[in-house]
């Protein structure tokens, strides 16, 4: 294993989603001597990518809470308002002002003229809450916590959001952005208050090559293992602004984030056209070389986690790996892969035969390799279905191959920071990997083969490439 590390000045974004969901009707005269707020935010710009990037222009609002300063060192933890949606005012001579907003009772300047405290983020709380499915036990209440320090030499407040939770499924996570300052009335009516946002996650992309002779390797999904999922996140305290944007290290739970390629029957976002991923293949054709290595990330696009330090998984040498059931918290990526042998066509991984062995996911996969939908097998009848219920029974057509993925886990090491880019490169040239830690024999050499070799570059959100498609081209045997 070798770390590449490349410094980059001009930080770029990750991803977003939309902050806000409903049309703003912006007042036709704004007087901005009147006492509102208003702010004046910076983001730094990114080119065109797969994934959809948080620019300025898609700033579209943020949340606000204000603490008057001269209450806060009188004791008083209230803040002047909290959680206040700020929207875009178009039409603004000044440029890229945010106002109130309208669906909202305005927001002033405290009337005695003090400094203020500002702590912003995006998206909004409402955003965020939809992120999780019903079922996911997600507490909306307990975002934003104000948070008392022990110092008692200085009684500073600390201002957190509380226990911010990172999606597990890497297509729907929402980048973060944060930002702080200090306002007075009789300076910042007329300019605004600028707010500088900053990402306070790190973004991770997988790539794969390799020149194996012995196999050709078809990638389906991809797996980060033990991130840190669930976090808090703390603001800067009301004396010392430098402690700004710092994630708890205390209460962090740590879980999964992966995305399983989805099928053309899945609608897009945008709801224009029917999408699907396509297959990945490491062969001696193609991804052969270092150079030629490409993201393996499919339409998810790359993940987004809490800033973390993390040993790499011990595998067999876990002392704790004949426990069952076994679990780790230790730090591995899985590739979600089919191998077959180069000269016979043969499946070799997921074991022919033996699949109670490991977690098999089975697709339904046209012949320019895009994947048609994921299917479910009845192992007793042999019958394919849609959904993991077996309501809906799948017919196989003609040009069509139904296919069977297993996992296939890469220890590795991490230590990420936020506003930071990690972009690791897997080399399949002579390994394919360890059983995952939740495969009935984990830690476990697939086929004997050596483990993977990888690489890791360190960058700040770099700069896209114009025509960085998502196009691997496969030949399904």
């Amino acid at each position: 294993m070798k770390i590449i590390r490349v410094t980059y000045f001009a930080l770029a974004t990750l991803f977003s989603v939309a902050s806000c969901s409903k049309e703003a009707t912006e007042p036709d005269v704004y007087d901005w001597a009147d006492g509102k707020i208003y702010f004046r935010p910076t983001l730094s710009d990114v080119a065109s990518s797969r994934a959809q990037d948080m620019t300025l222009d898609k700033l579209e609002s943020f949340q606000v809470t204000c603490f008057n300063i001269p209450d806060i060192k009188e004791g008083k933890t209230s803040p002047h308002f909290e959680n206040a949606t700020f929207v875009r005012k178009s039409d603004s001579s000044v440029e890229t002002a945010f106002i109130s907003s309208p669906f909202e009772e305005p927001h002033d300047w405290p009337k005695t003229n003090g400094p203020v405290r500002f702590f912003a983020f995006s998206p909004s709380i409402e955003v965020m809450t939809e992120s999780f499915s019903s079922d996911m036990d997600f507490d909306e209440s307990r975002y934003f916590k104000l948070n008392k320090a022990t110092a008692a030499s200085t009684g500073s407040i600390r201002y957190a959001l509380g226990v911010l939770r990172i999606n597990p499924d890497i297509s729907r996570q929402f980048d973060f952005v944060t930002a702080e300052a200090s306002g007075e009335r009789w300076k910042d009516f007329v300019g605004g208050v600028d707010l500088a946002f900053k990402h306070q996650f790190s973004q991770v992309e997988l790539k794969a090559w390799g020149n194996s002779e012995k196999y050709n390797f078809d990638i389906a999904g991809v797996r980060l293992g033990n991130p840190v999922v669930n976090s808090t996140y703390f603001f800067a305290d009301d004396f010392n602004i430098e402690r700004s944007g710092q994630w708890s290290q205390g209460t962090r739970n740590k879980g999964k984030v992966e995305y399983l390629f989805t099928g053309t029957n899945v609608t897009d976002p945008n709801n224009t056209q029917n999408v699907g991923d396509k297959i990945y293949r490491i062969s001696s054709r193609q991804h052969n070389t270092q150079a030629s290595a490409a993201s393996i990330m499919g339409l998810g696009g790359c993940a987004m986690v809490i800033p973390t330090k993390n040993d790499a998984w011990e595998g067999l040498e876990d002392t704790n790996i004949g426990n069952i059931p076994y679990s780790t918290d230790k730090m591995y990526f899985s590739i979600l892969m089919r191998v077959s042998d180069v000269n016979s066509g043969n499946v070799v991984y997921p074991y022919p035969g033996n699949k109670s062995s490991m977690t098999v996911v089975s697709y339904a996969i046209d012949s320019d390799g895009k994947i048609l939908t994921r299917l479910f097998k009845d192992d007793t009848s042999g019958t394919y279905f849609t959904d993991a219920e077996h309501q809906h029974r799948y017919t196989v057509t003609q040009g069509v191959e139904t296919a069977d993925f297993g996992w296939a886990a890469v220890p590795v090491s991490v230590e990420w920071e936020a506003g930071k880019k990690y972009v690791y490169t897997l080399d399949y040239s002579e390994g394919i990997g360890l059983h995952d830690p939740e495969d009935p024999e984990p830690g476990k050499l697939i086929v004997g083969q050596s483990p993977v070799e990888w690489s890791v570059s360190v960058s700040g959100w770099d700069y896209a490439e114009e025509n960085d498609d998502y196009t691997p081209d496969l030949d399904v045997p």
